[in-house]
């Protein structure tokens, strides 16, 4: 480690050794950037296929086919939440894949009244990110790397701003085994929506594998999210009831060690990519499926399906995922690598 690097880290150490460890960060950080991310269930740490915006995914991702590609990418997400993305990533030989993104969520307009209800007019609500990521190769197989971001959220009058850092690790093996682990949102909110102050994000550590497979054109992949914390089914009311009883005290404690919230970490894809121009992805999210589906109609709620094609050249990607009985979150991206359009002028 060389002494800038040094020194960045004395820079940056106070940043993460004051403040209060926030209860929530900034939640639109979780929403896919790309249809592909969205077909696979989730944001897939260990995928198989990549484009410009998977550098978001896992800040690690260091793929020379992406060099130099510019992507765009538009979500409609549930009710009138609209989001774009703008990606683009470019490889230097003394630094490696440098790759940034930005994207906007619309969140729609609302109707402002006063307390008797008189219509006052009408405000919209928006947020927005800003990242920039460097991903390096070590050792041919093995790759790291890191992301800044910038975070702001605008609700009416109230605001949100801050700034974290994703850290990730990817390593690509011969034989079609990759694995890949981040740790995301280490940063800090500098303005609060309740104006107390600055806090502490709280981090989020994911773990996936997958594999492609030798004799055929599948890739499968399992992903555990959120290893910092076992219980994530502590908020969900469905988990009231599921309590032990001390005979002695008459005390009642939740049980936390099930297979439910085991379940709730899990999310697993399958891609099938007959050729490097063509793809069809799948996901699951066990999660997504255990709080937000109806008992009694569960339907398509956690799958997620994408198609990925590549028509002369442009890269399509579709991604679809279902979140309700009647609600599903459709995302659309147009990608392409600018070197296609002036390599022949320049020969």
């Amino acid at each position: 480690m060389g002494s800038n690097q040094i020194s960045l880290l004395f820079i940056l150490f106070p940043l993460f050794s004051t403040g209060q460890l926030s209860e929530s960060n900034f939640s639109f950080s979780e929403i896919a950037n790309s249809p592909l991310a969205t077909a696979q269930g989730g944001n897939f740490v260990a995928a198989g296929i990549t484009d410009a915006l998977q550098p978001y995914v896992n800040a690690a991702y260091s793929d020379s086919t992406i060099d130099n590609n510019l992507q765009f990418s538009y979500l409609n997400y549930l009710t009138d939440i609209n989001q774009t993305s703008l990606g683009y990533a470019k490889m230097f030989d003394s630094i490696g894949l440098v790759s940034g993104y930005f994207r906007f969520i619309d969140l729609g307009s609302f109707q402002e009244t006063n307390e008797v209800g008189e219509e006052l007019g009408e405000f919209r609500t928006s947020e927005y990110e800003l990242g920039l990521n460097i991903s390096r190769c070590y050792r041919d197989n093995f790759f790291y790397g890191a992301s800044i971001k910038q975070l702001f959220s605008s609700f009416y009058q109230n605001y949100a701003f801050g700034v974290a850092f994703d850290l990730g690790g990817y390593y690509q093996g011969d034989n079609g085994f990759r694995i890949g682990m981040t740790i995301d949102d280490l940063g800090i909110r500098f303005i609060d929506f309740n104006s107390q102050g600055s806090s502490l994000m709280r981090p989020s550590i994911n773990v996936g594998i997958s594999k492609r497979f030798e004799k055929a054109p599948l890739i499968f992949g399992i992903q555990y999210n959120n290893l910092e914390t076992w219980d994530i089914a502590a908020n969900d009311l469905d988990q009231s009831d599921n309590n032990m009883i001390n005979q002695l005290t008459g005390e009642s404690k939740r049980r936390t060690l099930t297979l439910d919230n085991l379940a709730r970490h899990l999310s697993l894809s399958a891609i099938i990519s007959p050729s490097a121009k063509f793809a069809v992805i799948a996901g699951f999210n066990f999660r997504r499926r255990l709080e937000l589906a109806a008992f009694q109609r569960p339907a398509l709620v956690g799958f997620s399906f994408g198609l990925q094609a590549k028509v002369k050249k442009f890269t399509i990607q579709y991604g679809v995922a279902s979140y309700h009985l009647n609600g599903a979150v459709n995302q659309l991206a147009l990608s392409t690598n600018l070197s296609e359009w002036y390599k022949k002028k320049s020969m």
